[in-house]
């Protein structure tokens, strides 16, 4: 089963944190990546829930994404053409990264909603059956049953616990992912490093826990499969820290 249909449905929201607007003093902490410098493009205005006929909504419309690794840290910039409290048909609004490592497959999501119904994702999450607002997914199994009865596969939903944090900056349009690298490493097996692929990211309409895909870094908007790709620790987009001067000679 695809991840678009995971997306349209429960399974796709992916360890539980909070989603904070960003404050006025929190966005002078935060290095930002140089303007319009991403790892990941996508086109403007495509944002139709898959439906040419319906508007492309500003809220969830990706423009680029801008990876960085850091000492401790993955974090990610996902540019957005308007951020808002929430998209134009719903209460919330859901970023998920994906990417592929160590041949498992992860899945950082995150939520922010306008009118704070991220209460009832939260308490549904209990179940096990859907994700928390903020959740990290690995190897997150499809929607649908893979037998009947379901396997103990299945029945784990692939959630897990991590420090895993969103925050949604209105006033730079801008959503902002941070996974620490010990996290990847504990559930990968080894230390995040090299091409990392099957990168993607997509921007989902949230009403409570059922997630309505809107658009995503492929070409189609497709979540079945995602083609990105980048370089962890390359972080093109920041800046590079400064080479020792050389010694001087006696």
């Amino acid at each position: 089963m695809s991840r678009k249909v995971a997306i349209l449905a429960s399974a796709a929201a992916l360890a539980a944190g909070l989603t904070p607007l960003i404050s006025p003093a929190g966005a002078a902490s935060v290095v930002f990546p140089k303007a319009g410098c991403y790892d990941l493009t996508d086109p403007a205005g495509d944002a139709n829930y898959l439906e040419p006929q319906v508007p492309s909504d500003p809220d969830l419309d990706i423009l680029g994404v801008t990876f960085q690794v850091t000492k401790t840290d993955l974090k990610w910039f996902i540019k957005v053409k308007q951020l808002a409290d929430g998209p134009m048909a719903a209460d919330g609004h859901r970023f998920s990264l994906y990417f592929d490592f160590a041949d498992h497959q992860f899945a950082a999501s995150g939520s922010h909603f306008a009118h704070g119904t991220g209460a009832i994702r939260d308490g549904l999450a209990q179940t096990g059956q859907a994700g928390h607002s903020v959740q990290l997914g690995v190897d997150v199994p499809a929607v649908v049953p893979d037998t009947v009865p379901p396997s103990a596969a299945y029945l784990n939903k692939g959630f897990v616990t991590s420090g895993l944090t969103y925050t949604f900056d209105t006033a730079h349009s801008m959503v902002i992912g941070d996974l620490p690298l010990s996290d990847i490493k504990k559930y990968a097996g080894r230390s995040f490093g090299g091409r990392i692929q099957g990168v993607g990211v997509a921007a989902s309409e949230d009403r409570y826990y059922v997630s309505q895909g809107a658009d995503s870094t492929e070409s189609d908007n497709s979540t079945a499969s995602f083609s990105g790709t980048f370089v962890a620790g390359a972080n093109k987009c920041f800046p590079q820290p400064k080479k020792p001067a050389p010694k001087k000679k006696r």
